[in-house]
């Protein structure tokens, strides 16, 4: 029952397409081959490098092929399931039919002769016909029912009862899906999502679709799964894609529906989906009086319960959590400003609340939360510094030059000594020719506060190397002249030479496995780049065969040097 264009039957003669089967995962390909013998594959045209056609199912997707050297090189369809760069049935469908017509098999009936027979046909044959037909072939059927007809269209109901047989199709004895059957088992539910329940929203099927919605969440959250690539999370952005479309259509009285439910699962432990839900019920929709009021509700509840947890990083988290999504629910200022005087103390609620003051205009305000934040939080390193890099940069965009100088200055020798991203800003504020005074200053500063090592990204990005030789030299280790070694081996070779050689020669001493002495070795071949390097390690390679003769291990690995 394919509908074929051949503008030019010649194209077809002797065309093969090499190993496409490849491209598409075993199930794909299975739903695809069964898509084409439905005959769902309609006005198929090809040119010397396309194939374009027609694929209906539910819906009727347009798919194109592009063709060189008998090979398939690109692939497009407007199926979602396509849009994550994926190859999809439709297009499955479409090389089985290319490769039919290709074969040989293709060649039925002119469209001239098929008019011609359907004029001469009388009403009960047709009807005898569609009777023979239809109930073999559901994608015909869909396709027949929604081609005109003025009779009403008998819906798809999607059922929870289809989502827990795809579930129970790829669940092992155990209850588990497994890597393997991870991926069909993911694509199974997005065909399900993009066909049955796309167009049961589109037919406003709005109680149909919330059954099945919810009950899918409910499933995803309490699956048994490996889904190392991210199937749960996949399909619940799929769901709520869904969920949110219907929220935008649905009647007041189904909306309510929604709401009451999320309210329910927002309130129960959750797995994967506490995130989902929380997005859905505190995003964008909802926001009728009734709602926003029935959330403030909720959320106090929420808050009140979390205060009441034993453990206290838990209870800390969900008391700001909770506080941040009654602030996002909160319409009225004098509401949101009594709310965070209220709980200024958390630092996300200070947050907010000089985003706030920022954007209606009242910069003095947002700076006296911060400071007031630096100073009760004085033992929180992390929170001090967040809050005085924000104070910096209200400085800036007021344009208080010395205000921020002085709050990058606290930052670089008191909160985070030495940060390289506060170095450079500080640097920045200053004219060139101001710089290597204050410079000095600061560095003079951060001798006191840290060591030497903490020093060497300041000293490379000022190209100090006198300063980042000596730094490095006293360092222990070799970390810091591995790092900017390679930078100063022109000038310094001799000095990065000896700190090579004082390390193995300390190294050397302890005996240890073999990983011990390739780490040696490793670092022998390091010196080995700088001038007259290879002859120090050759050197010190035949000192240690003579004092260490009975370290066979040793020996071996040294052995492999190369220079």
């Amino acid at each position: 029952m394919s509908i074929v264009e051949l503008p030019n039957q010649n194209l077809w003669e002797g065309l093969t397409f090499i190993d496409w089967e490849t491209l598409f995962q075993s199930q794909i390909l299975d739903r695809g081959y069964a898509y084409y013998l439905d005959g769902a594959v309609q006005n198929l045209q090809q040119t010397a490098t396309q194939l374009t056609a027609q694929v209906q199912g539910t819906q009727r997707y347009q798919v194109t092929i592009t063709l060189q050297d008998e090979e398939v090189q690109t692939m497009t369809c407007d199926c979602p399931y396509a849009d994550g760069q994926r190859n999809c049935k439709h297009m499955a469908a479409v090389l089985f039919a290319a490769e039919e017509i290709a074969d040989g098999d293709g060649n039925g009936a002119s469209d001239d002769s098929i008019t011609d027979l359907i004029a001469q046909a009388t009403t009960q044959q047709m009807r005898d016909f569609l009777m023979l037909v239809l109930p073999h072939n559901p994608t015909l059927a869909t396709l027949f029912r929604t081609s005109g007809s003025t009779e009403p269209v008998i819906p798809i109901r999607p059922t929870a009862n289809l989502i827990d047989a795809i579930c129970e199709q790829y669940t092992d004895q155990q209850g588990f899906i497994d890597y393997d059957s991870a991926t069909p088992f993911a694509n199974d539910l997005l065909a399900y999502l993009d066909d049955d329940l796309t167009v049961a929203l589109q037919n406003h099927q709005d109680q149909d679709v919330f059954d099945a919605i919810s009950h899918l969440f409910l499933v995803l959250d309490q699956l048994e799964i490996d889904d190392s690539d991210g199937e749960i999370m996949m399909l619940l952005d799929a769901g709520a894609t869904i969920w949110t479309k219907l929220v935008h259509q649905a009647t007041l009285s189904v909306k309510r529906q929604l709401f009451d439910w999320l309210c329910t699962q927002i309130q129960r432990p959750l797995n994967a989906l506490e995130e989902t839900i929380q997005d859905l019920l505190f995003g964008d929709d909802f926001t009728e009086p009734e709602f926003l009021t029935a959330k403030l509700t909720l959320v106090d509840t929420l808050i009140q319960r979390a205060r009441q947890l034993p453990d206290t990083w838990e209870r800390d988290w969900q008391v700001e959590q909770w506080t941040i999504l009654r602030l996002r629910t909160m319409v009225a200022d004098a509401d949101i400003e009594a709310f965070c005087h209220a709980n200024v103390a958390q630092k996300r609620v200070r947050d907010y609340y000089v985003d706030f003051c920022l954007q209606r205009q009242r910069p003095q305000e947002a700076i006296d939360l911060l400071r007031e934040g630096k100073r009760v939080n004085r033992d929180l390193v992390g929170v001090v510094c967040h809050d005085s890099h924000r104070l910096a940069t209200i400085y800036q965009q007021l344009g208080q030059t010395t205000n921020y100088r002085q709050e990058l200055w606290r930052l670089l020798t008191d909160y985070d000594p030495a940060n390289l991203d506060d170095f450079k800003a500080y640097q920045a504020s200053f004219r060139s020719s101001e710089w290597p005074v204050q410079r000095q200053k600061l560095l003079a500063a951060l001798k006191d506060q840290v060591a030497p090592a903490e020093l060497t990204p300041l000293y490379a990005h000022e190209g100090l190397d006198q300063s980042l030789l000596q730094a490095i030299i006293a360092q222990k280790g070799l970390a810091g002249v591995q790092t900017y070694g390679p930078a100063l081996k022109n000038k310094y070779a001799r000095q990065i030479i000896q700190k090579y050689v004082t390390t193995v020669q300390q190294a050397v001493k302890t005996t240890g496995t073999r990983k011990h002495y390739r780490k040696i070795v490793g670092w022998l071949r390091e010196m080995a780049t700088y001038p007259n390097g290879s002859i120090q390690a050759q050197q010190l390679i035949s000192e240690w065969q003579q004092t260490y003769p009975r370290r066979s291990a040793m020996l071996d690995e040294l052995s492999r040097f190369r220079a």
